[in-house]
């Protein structure tokens, strides 16, 4: 465990600013939609936006995992560190990391709650759906889907060191291809109605975070199958 941990803590500190990145651009975001609405506060009187901005740190956080293979993959086998040794710790500092956003993401909430989203009825970090729920609800339902789209990028990663541009290129294919087919399987036997129903009688706490985790719990074996026979 203390080997894991010492691997964890070189990760972290080769990404640094990986770390800092997706909390810029959130901020980032933050402020341009502020001073968006802003400006067109007599514009949307009584309404409550929402920006959609927020997923900004999500596609961010895939991005960051794809390049923690890619890059710390090849230099942790240098160092003597087996893959199983490689995966374990990388998906403790994912989960760190989570954990850190989360929480973020959670105080930040709280605070647009009690200032009545910024005093523009502004939602960027809360969603509607999560304020029914106590923060450590929230906590997971902001922590689910930001493990998931890391496990998404470490996979993408996992399949390009394993299978180089062919094994993105196969996996992005499959996916399109089994996506295309489901929907018209749907179409032809005309399910979109079940699936707009069981969307919309489903829990907020399970849509976040009970289905992303049985994706999180697949997407975290195949990188490591991946990894395990990878060659930098």
């Amino acid at each position: 465990m203390n080997r894991l941990a010492a691997i964890a803590r070189l990760q972290a500190v080769g990404r640094r600013d990986a770390l800092l990145w997706p909390i810029v651009i959130l901020a980032i975001a933050f402020v341009t939609n502020v001073v968006v609405f802003a400006s067109i506060t007599d514009q949307i009187k009584g309404e409550d936006p929402i920006t959609g901005a927020l997923a900004s740190i999500y596609f961010t956080s895939l991005a960051f995992g794809a390049v923690a293979v890619t890059q710390h993959f090849p230099f942790a086998l240098g160092l003597s560190v087996t893959r199983r040794e490689f995966t374990a710790a990388l998906g403790l500092f994912a989960l760190a990391q989570t954990l850190l956003y989360s929480a973020v993401l959670v105080l930040l909430q709280t605070i647009e709650n009690a200032t009545d989203g910024w005093g523009l009825h502004l939602r960027f970090f809360g969603l509607g759906l999560f304020d029914d729920y106590s923060p450590p609800v929230q906590f997971v339902m902001y922590a689910v889907p930001l493990l998931l789209m890391t496990l998404i990028g470490t996979t993408l990663g996992a399949l390009y060191i394993r299978w180089r541009t062919n094994g993105i290129l196969t996996a992005t294919a499959a996916t399109i291809l089994l996506l295309g087919a489901a929907a018209a399987l749907l179409g032809y036997y005309n399910g979109w109605r079940a699936v707009g129903h069981w969307l919309t009688h489903t829990s907020p706490v399970a849509l976040f975070a009970g289905w992303p985790l049985l994706l999180v719990l697949a997407l975290a074996a195949g990188s490591f199958g991946a990894l395990r026979r990878a060659t930098p």
